[in-house]
């Protein structure tokens, strides 16, 4: 009977508000209500325990996704707590969970004073590997576990083992910063313009051919890391190859014009969209500052004009002085020649030269470039006239970022150089 009456008392302890009349009763009772007293404790220590847990957050990333048997792979990351704060000597430990149902140790570390780890594996056969990283939780902080990280593990091709080694060599940089592929494609533009100069003109179209063969393999080697101004010397020699296109046609008009530097500025708008270079990138700002810089631009343009023709002494590539003549010929500098031109030359080789050379020596090598361009007409004069310009060109636009204001002078150079002076001045 005493057993029953217990019984029922703990029962009725349990059920909430029934609980309280009967409050007497469990005292004089003894031995239930001290069990009832002790799960409550408990309960209530759990819950002030679960409280005091810090929730921790832990990333990982594998570097590269994609590496080659036998080479190294960094997976890293870093354990921070809910409120961002980094965790200090943490054990982190990295698993394969290759199979869904078991985790495998494969290697343990701790946390930096920046709450980072690092483990570096070597992958010995083709695959795809799954890892996570978990930390061990503390008395103030959760364990926590990464998200899973993907690693694909390839086999070295022929074409891989020479990637790899040629790597090293065409990223040692040297002179002004210059990788030795650089320096190399800069080279070859410069040869294929001399044998152009010299009137060897299928040699220097063979050069520029070969100079971008050249770029191709250094961009494969390097694996799409610091290709930017490869590629930026890559539109020079195509820029190159297209113009001598001139040759098999009897008479170069403006529409042969619109056709060739139409492809051009297809393939600088590949280049633009791929490296995701913004409008202020190229420098094709507006503003206030245009209301002043395009028309000190025509005159600038204007003057070197005069003075290029007396170099030159070129003949018109508008049949005959008139307003319609002139619109068509602006219309074609101004929106397609030089617009390109300008693009290559100044908004991607000069700002990328300048940023690694910095500003005196970036915009030297792109004149001497620029003015080796050139070599079609054959004059010395011509030549030292071009890398003069490309020297204004330049510091105009390092100063202003303004592409419109070297457009201006570029296209009203050659509006006034190919359509007003040769019927002024002839």
């Amino acid at each position: 009977m005493q057993g029953k009456e217990r019984k029922q008392l703990d029962s009725i302890a349990t059920s909430g508000e029934s609980a309280r009349p009967f409050e007497k009763r469990h005292k004089a009772v003894g031995a239930g209500p001290a069990k009832a007293t002790g799960s409550a404790a408990s309960r209530s220590v759990g819950q002030r325990h679960a409280r005091r847990l810090r929730v921790t957050t832990i990333t990982a990333t594998a570097t590269p996704p994609h590496q080659f048997i036998g080479q190294k792979v960094t997976i890293d990351g870093q354990l921070t707590s809910g409120s961002g704060a980094h965790l200090v000597g943490v054990p982190v430990v990295l698993y394969s969970i290759d199979d869904p149902t078991k985790k495998v140790s494969l290697a343990s570390t701790s946390t930096d004073t920046l709450g980072r780890y690092q483990f570096t594996l070597t992958g010995s056969v083709a695959s795809v590997r799954s890892y996570v990283v978990c930390a061990e939780g503390r008395s103030t902080y959760s364990r926590a576990q990464s998200p899973e990280v993907l690693m694909t593990y390839h086999h070295l091709r022929l074409r891989d083992t020479i990637r790899v080694a040629l790597a090293p060599v065409a990223q040692a940089q040297t002179v002004s910063n210059l990788a030795w592929s650089e320096l190399l494609a800069i080279f070859l533009i410069l040869a294929g313009e001399g044998l152009l100069f010299a009137g060897h003109r299928v040699a220097g179209v063979g050069v520029q051919a070969f100079n971008l063969i050249v770029i191709i393999v250094a961009i494969e080697v390097l694996n799409g890391e610091r290709v930017e101004l490869l590629e930026a010397l890559a539109l020079v020699s195509l820029l190159r190859v297209v113009n001598l296109s001139f040759t098999i046609v009897p008479t170069v008009t403006l529409y042969w014009l619109l056709v060739i530097y139409g492809v051009m500025l297809i393939a600088i708008i590949s280049v633009v969209a791929h490296r995701k270079l913004s409008r202020h990138d190229l420098g094709l700002t507006g503003g206030r500052a245009l209301a002043v810089l395009l028309p000190f631009g025509a005159l600038i343009g204007v003057a070197l004009a005069l003075i290029e023709y007396r170099i030159l002494a070129n003949p018109a590539l508008i049949p005959s002085f008139s307003v319609i003549g002139l619109i068509e010929l602006s219309v074609v500098m101004i929106f397609i020649v030089t617009l390109v031109e300008e693009l290559i030359f100044r908004a991607l080789l000069q700002s990328e030269l300048v940023v690694r050379s910095g500003p005196i020596a970036g915009i030297i090598i792109t004149s001497v470039i620029f003015g080796a361009m050139q070599s079609g007409f054959a004059n010395y004069y011509e030549l030292l006239f071009a890398f003069v310009v490309g020297i204004v060109f330049g510091v105009a636009f390092y100063k202003t970022k303004s592409l419109p204001f070297v457009v201006t002078m570029h296209a009203v150079n050659n509006i006034v150089l190919f359509g007003v002076l040769p019927f002024l001045l002839h």
